[in-house]
């Protein structure tokens, strides 16, 4: 019975104890970046996600985030991945560079298109903000799910909340560990 308990606390662990609640990610001025391998996830569906780990899908508003992106963050994926950005409004698809806005709310300042990019490539609505291998890390707006390997989430660090009901359980499990080699050796 204490074998398997201590198996069980074991895995649990080191599948609770290995990974964060925000992922773990590398950190770039305030704030920590990860990637989420996900094949052919929809931007609605990433951008959720993103959020409910904390986060939200990357907003890269300077060359600096740009670079720190895909030499640091992308480096060794390949693939596209999604960012944090939706066209609002591109009536008749005749404007594909306009109306562009992050996730965030901050101003579209920088962008780092692709040189044949913004382009609602084959006359399709392609209102979403994608980072793609190919394309040497430029961005690229995409409408289909063809070349999503996954997305890149941004957390804020200024206002990270603590996980403590994490924290308080593998507390517990550790004094329960304890208490129960306590039990084991005879000692009280």
């Amino acid at each position: 019975m204490f074998k398997s308990f201590k198996v069980l606390s074991l895995l649990t662990m080191l599948v609770f104890g290995a990974s964060t609640a925000y992922g773990s990610g590398l950190t770039f001025g305030d704030s920590e970046y990860w990637v989420v391998s996900g094949n052919r996830i929809s931007w609605n569906d990433a951008k959720s996600a993103a959020e409910a780990q904390g986060g939200h899908l990357a907003a890269v508003t300077s060359v600096e985030e740009q670079r720190f992106i895909q030499d640091s963050l992308l480096s060794g994926h390949r693939g596209e991945f999604w960012l944090g950005a939706f066209q609002s409004e591109d009536p008749g698809l005749s404007a594909p560079k306009d109306n562009w806005n992050w996730v965030t709310g901050e101003s579209w300042d920088y962008s780092n298109w692709y040189r044949t990019e913004a382009n609602n490539a084959g006359n399709r609505d392609e209102k979403y903000l994608g980072i793609w291998s190919k394309q040497g890390w430029h961005w690229n707006d995409e409408g289909h799910l063809g070349n999503i390997k996954g997305y890149v989430v941004e957390k804020s660090l200024n206002n990270a909340p603590t996980p403590v009901p994490a924290a308080i359980w593998l507390l517990g499990a550790g004094l329960a560990g304890v208490f129960g080699l306590r039990k084991k050796y005879g000692r009280s």
